[in-house]
């Protein structure tokens, strides 16, 4: 069934009010989480062996250097979430295949991070 062009304006309305209230933080946070995730594997499945991205001590050893697929690469992820974090920290630090908005987006995770925890964004 197609929509009528009022019930289109007043679905954007209702999404436009809750992005503004705040009621869609979650969602926005998860599409960012998305996002970023298959930023870091494309990131990772580009590098060279000999350049791999090299995952921080503290994290799980079970991250392959090359994962075998996105939806691998996140489930891999899902089992560690701290890992999400470390490997966003690493690739601002050593990636130099990042474009601007994915480097502003890897940022903002960061800095979304921190304010959970009602600390200071660290500097990348």
């Amino acid at each position: 069934m197609a929509l009528t062009n009022a019930e289109r304006q007043r679905r954007y309305r209702q999404k436009l009010k809750a992005r503004a209230s705040g009621e869609a933080a979650g969602d926005l946070v998860r599409a960012m989480v998305d996002r970023a995730v298959a930023v870091l594997w494309r990131v990772r499945a580009a590098a060279a062996t000999e350049d791999a991205l090299i995952v921080p001590a503290g994290s799980p050893a079970d991250l392959p250097t090359t994962p075998p697929s996105l939806d691998a690469f996140r489930a891999t992820l899902a089992r560690h979430p701290a890992s999400l974090l470390a490997l966003c920290r690493t690739t601002l630090q050593r990636s130099q295949a990042l474009g601007l908005e994915e480097r502003a987006l890897l940022c903002s995770l960061l800095e979304i991070e921190a304010a959970l925890r009602l600390s200071r964004p660290r500097q990348p």
